[in-house]
């Protein structure tokens, strides 16, 4: 019954997230694309490589789209009382979260798709292969919906705010493993992989794309759905701690 209740009310908070946030910054995603269409184009023309430097620029087109979505949703709903609104509805809490985070992580696959669509000038124009290009797109297109799924956990939290939360987590995953060699962890380290996102599986499964091995960059991806499935299932879990707020900060 929650699954399908839940499956119901993405439609109307797809829409929703497209009317508060992407259609009020419509001109930031185009500049967005924009510029990364043109620096591509300008990358596969002139470096023999072709696509090679395509991944470093994806990802960076990918954490700048990712932002305006990785709201502090749940904390907004408690300060500002939408969730006074929302929840007077029929409907449950569980229900009513689920969808907006399928609804979040729908809009953070769009992203990438539409991220993916400034790639078609170097690959019609330029000396960019098609494969190439989707293997860029596949090996980082793990980071969108993870930057959401983590803001939508912080909002949990309480952060006010959970792109802050968000971009410093998926940071320190990315800085894990050289802190370990400089400061010398040891057992805390293995505490640490658990707490930050494994990105160095999402990047060594990107290599293995490059490399040709699809099976196997497909095993090196479990840990980050994994982990992303985790987060989650926690921010859920936080999220039925809304009505509970709500009435404490009345």
């Amino acid at each position: 019954m929650t699954r399908s209740t839940s499956l119901r009310l993405v439609p109307p908070l797809f829409r929703f997230v497209f009317e508060d946030v992407v259609r009020s910054r419509h001109l930031y995603f185009i500049v967005l694309v924009a510029a990364l269409a043109a620096l591509e184009l300008v990358m596969a023309t002139r470096s023999e490589e072709g696509s090679a430097g395509f991944g470093p620029l994806l990802m960076l087109a990918s954490l700048a789209a990712s932002a305006p979505l990785c709201r502090s949703w749940l904390d907004e709903d408690v300060r500002l009382g939408y969730a006074a609104l929302w929840l007077q509805k029929p409907i449950r809490t569980i229900d009513f979260y689920l969808a907006r985070l399928l609804a979040l992580l729908g809009w953070s696959l769009v992203v990438m798709l539409t991220l993916a669509t400034a790639t078609l000038p170097a690959v019609t124009l330029g000396s960019a292969t098609l494969a190439d290009t989707l293997q860029s797109i596949v090996g980082m297109g793990w980071i969108p919906p993870l930057l959401v799924v983590l803001a939508f956990l912080g909002s949990g939290l309480g952060a006010r705010n959970s792109a802050l939360f968000a971009y410093g987590l998926l940071f320190a995953g990315f800085a894990l493993p050289g802190f370990a060699d400089a400061l010398r962890l040891g057992p805390a380290y293995s505490v640490l992989e658990i707490v930050f996102p494994p990105v160095a599986a999402g990047l060594a499964a990107s290599q293995l794309l490059h490399d040709g091995r699809c099976a196997a960059a497909l095993v090196e991806l479990w840990p980050i759905l994994g982990y992303a499935a985790a987060c989650s299932l926690l921010a859920l879990a936080l999220a039925l701690r809304v009505p509970k707020r709500l009435t404490r900060s009345e």
